[in-house]
């Protein structure tokens, strides 16, 4: 089997490290409050390998993955994320949580690493793929939705897989720093024999309803539902209210 240019190599230390020392770091110096929303059950471990497929707004998307994984899924899944070649490429010590490369402007390239992820999640017991199927960072209000085939590929190489639709979203509201928002759809199952296009048509469906939900309780200010995963530090219209001459 042909193999990616790069591959994941999971460390444990190095995995807790750049969680707690980078991403929540970052996440908490750059955002107001990083706010989770799930519309159903959360994924089973014991139920077969996942791959989680979300829109891809931003750069920070992969952080926002990994934090969900840390935080929300509480490491009960071994995790991989398809990244782009070149940015792994300048970023190699993220393949130490799990991801591996991916060149989509290369064919043979591109089917190698669908191999691979296929191979990974069926090779083990609770493991779960990110993938972000529409290829290319895209405006969060840009519509249709594309999703390719490859993560319907990867589901049937695996022989099923449980198929999990989550939004992404990024607002500043009235704060200095902007809130990140993650809304999980419900969690649906896909057989080996399905057709890879009525697959990724579905989920290109399924996806746009979660990103939509997520947008509308946004634009009417209610997020009720919503918890906070992780809260950064106040931003200085924050800290000028709670000056004592304030109150």
């Amino acid at each position: 089997m042909e193999r990616p240019r790069i591959t994941a190599h999971h460390r444990p230390l190095a995995e807790w490290a750049i969680f707690n020392v980078l991403v929540r770091g970052a996440l908490r110096r750059h955002f107001a409050r990083v706010l989770v929303r799930a519309e159903g059950p959360l994924p089973d471990p014991a139920a077969g390998p996942v791959i989680a497929y979300a829109n891809h707004p931003s750069w920070w998307d992969g952080y926002l993955a990994y934090a969900v994984d840390r935080l929300v899924l509480r490491d009960r899944f071994r995790g991989y994320l398809m990244v782009d070649e070149p940015q792994l490429v300048r970023y190699p010590f993220f393949r130490w949580v799990g991801a591996f490369s991916v060149d989509r402007d290369a064919p043979r390239s591109a089917a190698a690493s669908v191999a691979y992820a296929a191979s990974e999640l069926a090779a083990g017991p609770a493991r779960l793929l990110w993938i972000f199927p529409q290829g290319r960072l895209t405006p969060q209000e840009h519509r249709p939705l594309r999703v390719a085939r490859g993560a319907a590929m990867i589901a049937r190489r695996a022989g099923g897989a449980t198929l999990w639709p989550v939004a992404l979203r990024y607002e500043f509201g009235n704060r200095q720093r902007p809130d990140a928002l993650v809304r999980l759809g419900v969690p649906h199952a896909v057989a080996p024999a399905a057709d890879p296009a009525t697959v990724s048509a579905g989920m290109a469906q399924r996806l746009t309803g979660v990103v939509d939900r997520l947008a509308a309780d946004v634009a009417s200010g209610s997020l009720d539902g919503y918890h906070v995963l992780l809260r950064g530090r106040p931003g200085i219209n924050e800290r000028f209210d709670r000056l004592p001459w304030r109150r």
